[in-house]
């Protein structure tokens, strides 16, 4: 099928997240552009062998970071208390580390040693020269001041220096606030820099003393590591990112490469035999200072995570990665990912703990950030089952389930609900949901259950889900939701010349009434049962016409949509509504001037589109089924209304009436979005929220097909001036051959 991609980008944006129902696009603040790949594609590090250890430690604080020092790890948390004179650190010997890795399930208690310190200074940053010395960078804020300290701690875990840096502090950051990076150099020279902040990193001298401020201009750091007892630095300069060197002596930073363009910056860290390791959003690239040469090592969703959920990272002298996951449970757990092609390695180290059994999840392993946050914490925290993402493009997802090979659980928003049903490629819910330990039925959402089930099969549990749905002018359309399409027709015509719809659903007017009424009427047009197209009667033909003499006079204007909005120049306002927050930022937007009217129906019904994000079913074809559940209970019951899959309305009852609870509460600073304070929800809000849900329909993914072949063929009837006869034939008969093929 050919794609007008200039006129029809309208189009593309609006699929994943308005046909058709099954849709699990983005929420609209992020992009996709996502490729599905073959699965056979290769990712860095993809034969490595990935571990996880859980620790226990005393601390309920945040965890700061990690440091090395001779043959011990450490680990840092904040305080969480202001009464304390002393300090826990936190460390596992080697022989710890190693006996971890053997005894897979047990728990590795951290050892802890203890340094005086006053009740009102927070640790900010733990550091070492990786030899002997460890460093706390510390904050003390007595209500008056803000002062600085630098702790230094030798390997007798002894405090042989603190040193007041308050004075150098000031020099360099004055009031600034930031998360701040540090390294140490062979010469005891200390530098700290503030990440993401343009431009300083100070140097003080082991009596706290200012050394230098260095300053580079248009720069950002991400930053700092020492190797072979030099300081590093990366940041972004004129819109690349760069690895330096920080010379002291010079008094500025010396460019040593230009990296590879960048995909979103994790951290900085040290790696084997005199390399610096870089970590990405998508992975962690190497770079060798003797050989001065890069590569990609190692791509983080061969282990089910992505970069922006991980807190720190290493490489020891065997060549494996040592990485501590950010994880919102109160659970420590590190990850081992163990190199089997580092020098000296042998097959006993790689095997060194029993495997988990595998599920395998058809999902995109470098696009979807969201499952793939989701997919590592699973495997960090479960015993006995390792997800694993793997990349199918359609034909060969279809080919191997048809087979009885393919993914233990499928997104169903590829196949479609009713076909996942009607054909048997899932497993019906309902007798897991009857048997968990975890989820019942009472838990979840009424509504968002009945609409992911066919026939009484629940093919799916979205975990959470967003509500799409039209908002126009309460003066003009009254207070009521629900319209039909003649009453949607006599509202465009009566203000004939204005854009009649912004926001998501957007673009050239003439389409958008067509698609409106297809959306309305498409088991009028098309008989599923039968397999047959019946756009040939008269009706499709006569809107058609009306569509195609439509002119509205703001199409394609490049002002804001709520200026327009507030013009006059636009009809209706299309937004998701994926949280009660945007729901009253939309109020804000129109002004109070706003009912939710929905999608008009044939009936005159309210009618509202929702979209269910991570709508997995298990595969019959399965022979893991109990596993793929016990990763549908985590990923369902996991949800909160402060930390959502992708940022949606928990499908849990409690975390829903936990958000309406929370945004009903005055408070004195508001949360703004776009630009507009939100206030308090009042009893009539979240009514009227409740009602968006109470009249949601899911729009099947089966019909994504048939979305395409209208708007291709409306394209060229619009502007490549075929008649209206003729176009009406051309989509009749296509859509009468996609039925027959797919009967």
């Amino acid at each position: 099928m050919r794609i007008n991609i200039g006129r029809n980008i309208w189009f593309l944006a609006l699929l994943p997240l308005l046909l058709i129902g099954c849709a699990t696009g983005a929420a609209e603040s992020k992009e996709s552009g996502n490729q599905i790949v073959e699965a056979d594609m290769h990712y860095p590090g993809e034969d490595w062998k990935v571990r996880f250890i859980e620790l226990e430690a005393d601390s309920k604080g945040e965890s700061i970071g990690l440091a090395r020092t001779g043959n011990r790890l450490f680990i840092a948390f904040n305080k969480t208390t202001k009464d304390a004179e002393i300090y826990p650190l936190y460390y596992l010997s080697d022989e710890s580390l190693i006996e971890g890795l053997i005894q897979i399930k047990q728990k590795q208690i951290l050892e802890d040693m203890f340094i005086e310190m006053p009740s009102e200074h927070q640790p900010l940053c733990l550091f070492s020269d990786e030899e002997k010395n460890l460093y706390l960078l510390v904050s003390c804020d007595t209500g008056e001041a803000t002062s600085c300290f630098l702790y230094k701690i030798d390997a007798e875990q002894k405090v042989t220096q603190r040193v007041d840096i308050t004075s150098a502090w000031q020099e360099a950051f004055g009031e600034e606030h930031s998360t701040f990076v540090a390294s140490v150099d062979e010469n005891g020279f200390v530098y700290i820099g503030a990440k993401g902040v343009g431009g300083k990193i100070l140097v003080v001298k082991e009596d706290g003393s200012l050394a230098s401020v260095l300053q580079q201009q248009d720069f950002i750091l991400h930053g700092l590591t020492s190797a072979g007892g030099q300081v590093y630095c990366v940041g972004g300069s004129q819109n690349t990112d760069v690895l330096f060197q920080v010379d002291v002596q010079k008094q500025g930073l010396e460019t040593i490469v230009t990296l590879p363009d960048s995909r979103g910056i994790v951290t900085l860290g040290s790696g084997q035999d005199n390399a610096i390791l870089y970590g990405y959003y998508d992975g962690v690239y190497q770079y060798d200072l003797e050989e001065g040469k890069g590569e990609d090592i190692y791509a983080w969703t061969n282990a089910g995570l992505d970069g922006r959920n991980i807190k720190d990272f290493f490489m020891d002298e065997q060549g494996d990665l040592w990485v501590l996951p950010e994880l919102k449970e109160e659970i420590l757990v590190m990850m081992l990912l163990q190199n089997p092609l580092a020098k000296g390695k042998t097959e006993t180290e790689i095997e060194i703990a029993a495997e988990k059994e595998t599920i395998v999840i058809c999902g995109d392993r470098t696009g979807d950030i969201e499952l793939a946050k989701t997919v590592g914490k699973f495997n960090a925290t479960n015993e006995k089952y390792h997800v694993e993402i793997r990349d199918y493009d359609d034909d060969r997802l279809m080919a191997e389930m048809i087979t009885g090979k393919g993914p233990d659980l499928i997104p169903l928003e590829r196949i479609g609900i009713s076909m996942s049903a009607d054909r048997g490629l899932v497993e019906d819910l309902n007798r897991y949901l009857k048997t968990s330990k975890i989820l019942s039925r009472d838990m979840l959402n009424e509504r968002v259950l009945e609409l992911y089930t066919v026939d009484g099969k629940l093919t799916c549990i979205p975990p959470s889900f967003y509500i799409k749905t039209l908002f126009g002018k309460k003066s003009e359309l009254g207070t009521g939701c629900g319209w039909t399409m003649e009453e949607f027709l006599d509202y465009v015509e009566k203000h004939r010349g204005l854009t009649v719809m912004e926001g998501v659903m957007k673009g050239d007017s003439r389409m958008i009434m067509v698609m409106m009424m297809w959306y309305a009427r498409q088991q009028q047009w098309i008989d599923w049962e039968q397999r047959k197209a019946k756009f040939d009667d008269g009706e499709f033909e006569e809107l058609l016409r009306y569509a195609a003499a439509y002119e509205a006079k703001y199409d394609g204007e490049q002002s804001d949509v709520e200026s327009r909005w507030r013009d006059g120049k636009i009809l209706l306002y299309s937004r998701p509504v994926i949280n009660i927050e945007f729901y009253l930022q939309y109020q804000e937007v129109l002004a109070g001037d706003m009912v939710a009217i929905g999608y008009p129906t044939k009936e005159g019904t309210p009618c509202n589109i929702l979209s269910g994000y991570g709508m997995y079913g298990i595969s019959t074809a399965s022979t893991h089924k109990d596993g793929a559940w016990a990763f549908i209970e985590y990923l369902v019951s996991s949800q909160t209304g402060q930390d959502t899959y992708q940022y949606g309305i928990a499908t849990l009852n409690s975390a829903m009436e936990d958000m309406l609870e929370q945004a009903g509460k005055e408070t004195e600073e508001k949360k703004v979005i776009s630009g507009y304070a939100i206030p308090a929800a009042t009893d009539d809000d979240i009514m009227r929220f409740r009602e968006l849900l109470d009249h949601a329909a899911v729009r099947d993914g089966e019909l994504a097909v048939v979305n395409e072949i209208l708007t291709e063929e409306m394209d060229t009837c619009f502007w490549g001036g075929r008649s209206v006869e003729e176009t009406v034939d051309v989509i009749q008969n296509r859509v009468q051959l996609y039925l027959d093929e797919n009967g």
